[in-house]
Formats: C-alpha cells, structure tokens, sequence
C-alpha cells in the first residue's frame, strides 16, 4: 500500500490526502491539486495555525491569481516605495555630479593654463 501525501489547491487552499497525483483533484475548483512539500506524518502533527502558515506560504510561492489581485493594488498605489526609490536615485544623480562637476572644473583651469603658457611663449 502507498502512503499517503498532501495536496493542496493552488486557487482556493483546499488540501486532502491522496495515494497518488491522478486523484488529487479539487471537489471545489474542479483543477489538479499541488503535492505539499511535506511528509503526510509531519503535516498530520501541525496544528491548525502552523497548516495555514504552510498553506498561505505554498500558495504565494504558485503565485495563484488570487494573490496577484490581492497585490495588484498595493504595487500600482505604493507611493511611498516609488518615493523612496526616486530619493535614492535623486542623491545618487547629485553625488555623480558633484564628482562631474569637480572634473570639469578642473579641466577648465588646466586648458587656460596651457592657454596662458602658449601665449607666453614668443615664437622663433
């Protein structure tokens, strides 16, 4: 006899014990359940707080479209993330100026010596 495993529904979190892949189907969602990444006897020890970490972790992790409505609106509106990025980007760009500046500035001072001395020189 084959022992059992733990599969799980990607969409709606359903999970149940099943001898084999071909039957685990979700009786909810009607779609090919997930094999958990956990040993039947491990899973059967967890308490119900612990099943639904790994559940919740398992189903960000497939990445299901439920998820990505959920965090649809958070990455479109987050103000704050884009802010605080764009600062970063702001401070980074300044820093590079001033180094750009400082290049320049020091150019311009070496040409107009070399123009100075040019004309100091009298030609032959």
């Amino acid at each position: 006899m084959r022992d059992l495993s733990v599969y799980f529904c990607k969409k709606c979190g359903f999970y149940s014990y099943y001898p084999l892949a071909k039957y685990a189907v979700c009786p909810r969602c009607d779609l090919d359940m997930a094999l958990l990444p956990i040993e039947y006897k491990e899973f059967v020890n967890l308490n119900c707080y612990e099943r639904d970490e790994l559940l919740a972790d398992q189903m960000i992790a497939s990445s299901s479209s439920v998820v990505r409505r959920i965090i649809a609106p958070h990455k479109i509106n987050n103000t704050r993330e884009i802010i605080a990025i764009l600062t970063y980007k702001i401070d980074e760009l300044n820093t590079e100026n001033v180094k750009l500046q400082g290049t320049v500035d020091w150019m311009h001072q070496f040409i107009w010596q070399l123009v100075k001395r040019s004309k100091n020189i009298t030609p032959p």
